[in-house]
């Protein structure tokens, strides 16, 4: 049942990821030099705000499918609005603002929903959870690659608008059908509910037990630590098609085929972690998926244009490496019943950069920039590294960890 979630949820991301066809869509619509970068702004920090919210709401051991449910809905709702944005009111003087507010409310939804989502995988998938990440992301990337060859086509024969329109309503039907499997999903049901209010009051508890989980617990303190640090090379990834078609004036028909190989690369480096972490530890493929993201700017740095594909690739495992092996360091580092919430405090300490650098990329997007950017991007992904690999001891092997109440 969450893999065909996961295939609506790779299909969505496809067209909806700050590294895909949206930032170019933003600057076809707008035309404004700021407008990749305030989409790479809003994936990340209005998605992780939003998992902040919902998991200072979540106690530990909590029920979670009906959140995972309302929260499901109001993705595939959000997508809904940004179609009917894009083919309506493209023209008119609110039409970029209404675009803008369809894809606030996805990515809110996409953060919000995580928190009682990792919950669910880690009561439900207690036995094979670290094996689930990995295919979760590996199916939705493969179905993202599907759906970014349909879009590729759609793009060549109607442009870049219709084409991505087109992508907007397959999707649609994927992600509604995806939400059956979703509802039949079981979870052992409780009578424990959270009586916990959105509230200032709420929200800063919530930031005062992070704040202890952070001072007493090594290993999530130098996760945490690595993740602020570390952030830049994720945050510069979707410049990488902008820099290429601007300046090195590659034709934006290669835009699909540089989206494949990083929905692929992604897959692959995904489905690695369990192998990987099984054996030696999910703290070095952690370290692995930073290199991953080293060696991407080293090939764009070194050679330009001339092994573009090469650069998506790197991207790509990074990515895939790297993302799963934070869910796997959530679970295995942070109390049982208590990953949404670990994770969202990992992804916390990656907010400041995801708002600080897009901005500085977007405003000295130049040829002459590049450079210093991607030295800023190799010199994080070293230190992130370097944290991780003295701050933390333990190599982090999977458990089988039972939720007090189901053992």
């Amino acid at each position: 049942m969450f893999i065909f979630d996961a295939i609506g949820f790779g299909s969505a991301f496809a067209l909806l990821i700050p590294g895909s066809y949206l930032p170019d869509v933003a600057l076809t619509i707008s035309n404004q030099w700021y407008t990749p970068s305030l989409i790479v702004i809003i994936f990340y920090a209005v998605g992780i705000f939003s998992q902040f919210l919902t998991s200072a709401r979540r106690n530990k051991e909590q029920d979670s499918k009906n959140a995972v449910i309302f929260w499901g809905i109001c993705e595939r709702l959000g997508i809904v609005f940004l179609y009917l944005t894009l083919k309506n009111y493209l023209e008119t003087d609110v039409g970029f603002i209404f675009f803008i507010g369809a894809y606030i409310v996805f990515v809110f939804s996409a953060g919000a929903i995580l928190p009682s989502y990792f919950d669910l995988v880690s009561r439900v998938l207690y036995k094979f959870r670290s094996i689930f990440f990995a295919l979760n992301l590996t199916f939705g990337s493969a179905a993202g690659y599907l759906v970014s060859r349909y879009v590729d086509s759609q793009i060549l024969e109607s442009g870049l608008i219709k084409g991505y329109l087109s992508g907007l309503t397959l999707v649609i039907t994927i992600t509604s059908i995806s939400m059956i499997p979703l509802l039949l999903i079981r979870e052992p049901k409780t009578s424990y509910r959270s009586d916990i209010k959105f509230s200032i009051k709420a929200l800063g508890a919530q930031l005062k037990i992070w704040k202890q989980t952070y001072k007493n617990n090594v290993g999530l303190n130098a996760v945490s630590l690595s993740n602020f640090f570390s952030a830049i090379p994720e945050a510069i990834t979707p410049f990488f098609s902008i820099w290429l078609i601007s300046f090195y004036n590659m034709p934006a028909n290669r835009l699909g085929m540089w989206v494949t190989l990083l929905l692929l690369s992604q897959s692959i480096g995904s489905f690695f972690v369990p192998i990987i972490g099984i054996r030696t530890g999910f703290k070095y493929t952690y370290i692995l998926g930073l290199c991953m993201h080293f060696v991407a700017s080293i090939i764009f740095i070194s050679t330009g244009s001339t092994f573009q594909n090469l650069i998506f690739i790197f991207a790509g495992l990074g990515l895939g490496i790297f993302n799963t092996s934070q869910s796997n360091l959530a679970v295995e580092l942070g109390d049982v019943g208590d990953a949404g919430n670990t994770n969202a405090m990992l992804t916390a300490f990656r907010v400041p950069i995801f708002i600080i650098i897009p901005l500085i990329v977007g405003f000295f997007n130049s040829s002459s920039s590049i450079f210093l950017i991607l030295l800023l991007s190799m010199s994080s992904a070293i230190i992130g590294v370097g944290i991780v690999a003295l701050k933390l001891n333990d190599p982090v092997l999977p458990k089988v960890r039972f939720w007090l109440k189901d053992s």
